[in-house]
């Protein structure tokens, strides 16, 4: 009996799908990351630049503020290609000093992020691996199974023929039997015909023998009225008596 079942293509195409949506969605981490890099990079951007231009427009400080001419300008001689002469700007200082901590964090941040890239590659070949295992585990099953089906197929044809086959020898039996009705049947016809021709022997023997009995009463019989006809004519001693005695075995013998 045959069970209805999801088809083994529906099923590959749904395996398939879900490791693709796997594979897609390993590196979504990674790619928000970048996106709020990028976002980030774009305001730090528009904050340059409305720095520089401030800086642009600022006006400039006069040389003789104690401390901070000497600070600005080993900042800026570290920092940027200024003339020594020049002035330093303390908004160009700060701007400098802020772009230098944004930039550490940033690199902070990438060396955090090629980290984290490195541990994703990392799952991404163990999860690659398994997949390979899982694909060669289910090409495997995927032969097991179409070999299983065919074993299945072949016991079915095997079930069939089977109950082909006693099918055939059950009207074979069915046959057989009607015929050996058939003959029992004629078996007690023959059986009570002879009976009937026993029977019917038995009575054509008896009489047979009562016939036979009576022609051998009556041979009896003539042989007895022989012996006394011959007993007579060896009684008479007389030629006159034995022609009386003659005539009267004629009459006596023409008597029967």
């Amino acid at each position: 009996m045959q069970t209805q079942t999801v088809p083994n293509w529906h099923q590959a195409i749904f395996l398939r799908l879900q490791e693709r949506n796997a594979l897609e969605k390993q590196h979504d981490l990674i790619c928000l990351q970048y996106r709020k890099l990028s976002e980030q990079t774009r305001l730090l951007k528009q904050r340059n630049r409305a720095l520089l231009n401030a800086a642009a427009v600022a006006p400039s400080f006069p040389s003789s503020v104690p401390g901070s001419t000497t600070t600005t300008s080993s900042s800026s001689t570290s920092t940027s290609p200024t003339p020594s002469t020049s002035p330093a700007n303390p908004v160009q200082v700060a701007y400098i000093t802020s772009l230098e901590q944004q930039l550490s964090s940033l690199r902070d941040e990438i060396a955090t992020l090629y980290k984290t890239q490195g541990q994703n590659a990392q799952r991404l070949l163990l999860m690659s691996e398994s997949h390979r295992t899982q694909e060669e585990e289910f090409r495997n099953q995927t032969e097991s199974l179409a070999k299983l089906q065919l074993e299945h197929e072949k016991l079915e044809r095997q079930a069939e023929d089977l109950t082909h086959t006693i099918g055939e020898k059950d009207r074979g039996m069915q046959i057989l039997q009607d015929e050996l009705a058939t003959l029992s049947l004629e078996l007690s016809q023959i059986e009570a015909r002879n009976e009937d021709l026993k029977k019917d022997n038995a009575s054509l023997l008896q009489r047979w023998l009562d016939r036979m009995n009576e022609e051998a009463e009556k041979m009896n019989d003539g042989t007895m009225w022989l012996e006394e006809v011959r007993k007579r004519r060896q009684s008479s001693s007389q030629p006159g008596q034995d022609g009386k005695g003659g005539d009267m075995v004629d009459k006596s013998e023409a008597k029967p």
